[in-house]
């Protein structure tokens, strides 16, 4: 029979070159297969499979710092992986926020916010990122109340005595801070425009030049976190004229608030809240929000907390967002509004 009518064809001549491409093949599948299964082994292992990073957007040994790694400890004991502070200082801390703004929406990178003020307005496109709209919150912390305080010369043993002593004196009274922009700064122009006041600012390189000047009667006036205050006061070295907390604060038992006084939008406290990226999974949050609120509920934490003048303060992630961004925009209105103020304040120099 011929064979130019058989069907039934011979394979190809299989050469050392075909043999390698299968081999190649092979392990190019395997390869696949083994980065499907890791993947597939990651998304089912519970949240937290590895170290979170908490960034810390100011240095070591400030009340950020302290409160980032006493969060990050408690946060580790409860979920059992380590939670890991790490400095990205600079710019006001915008370089922290940056960073953990634009972080891998995952539950493995946090950050540790500080507010209102320092939390940057978001309409400096060179900041690369929103606080309005670039974080998803999980928690607060807490707050750590001002004390307006004066100078013992001031003859105001409290705020409602001081507004009418201030209108009579006019641009004659100095008030100090730390610099524009600042939570001090603020609250005085704050106090300022609200009362009808004319107080003139003047812009210091730090708090504690500030209160020495305060102390010494060159300035009337400024407001400094509770914590830094207490001995001075006590001693009479200067006058506690209000707290901005909604009571009392333990230490200056008999200071008013700024509510009893019938100011309560001075109620401006520095806050604490616990963030990530912005579309943070909603079972990451949850775990994270529950853990955080359980941690703030331990007598052991608040009172550590109550050690740096931290009243703890806890909220829903939900609550937590709603503060942050009613508060964020409130700060970045009156930032507009003083703005005329602020190049008055450059004219006059830094002491």
């Amino acid at each position: 029979m011929s064979n130019a009518h058989n069907p039934i064809r011979s394979a190809p001549a299989r050469g050392p070159h075909s043999a390698r491409w299968r081999r190649a093949a092979r392990r190019v599948l395997a390869g696949i297969a083994v980065s499907w299964l890791c993947m597939l082994q990651a998304s089912a292992a519970p949240y937290p499979a590895h170290a979170v990073t908490l960034i810390s957007a100011f240095p070591p040994g400030g009340i950020v710092d302290i409160i980032a790694r006493r969060i990050a400890q408690s946060l580790s004991e409860r979920l059992g992986q380590p939670f890991i502070v790490e400095n990205r200082t600079g710019a006001a801390g915008s370089i922290g926020y940056a960073y953990a703004a634009r972080a891998n929406p995952d539950g493995y990178t946090l950050v540790l916010a500080s507010g209102p003020t320092t939390m940057a307005p978001p309409n400096d496109s060179a900041l690369g990122w929103n606080p309005l709209t670039s974080f998803s919150a999980i928690g607060m912390i807490g707050t750590i109340p001002q004390a307006i305080v004066a100078s013992p010369a001031v003859p105001a043993h409290d705020l409602r005595e001081f507004v009418p002593y201030a209108r009579q004196q006019g641009d004659r009274i100095n008030y100090g801070s730390p610099g524009l922009g600042t939570t001090p700064f603020f609250t005085m122009e704050l106090l300022k425009s609200q009362q009808g006041l004319a107080m003139t600012h003047i812009a210091y390189r730090g708090q504690p030049d500030v209160m020495v000047d305060l102390m010494r009667g060159d300035l009337a006036l400024t407001s400094v976190t509770v914590p830094l205050v207490v001995a001075n006061v006590q001693k009479g070295k200067m006058k506690a004229l209000a707290v901005t907390s909604r009571t009392r604060v333990q230490a200056l038992p008999d200071v008013p608030t700024v509510y009893e006084q019938g100011m309560p939008d001075l109620g401006i406290s520095n806050w604490f809240a616990l963030l990530g990226p912005d579309h943070l999974p909603p079972d990451v949050v949850a775990l994270l929000a529950k853990s955080l609120n359980d941690a703030l509920a331990t007598q052991q934490m608040q009172a550590g907390l109550a050690e740096i003048g931290l009243i703890t303060q806890t909220a829903s992630p939900a609550e937590t967002l709603t503060f942050v961004r009613s508060d964020l925009s409130r700060w970045i209105a009156m930032m507009s509004k003083v703005s005329a103020a602020e190049t008055t304040s450059q004219g006059k120099g830094m002491k």
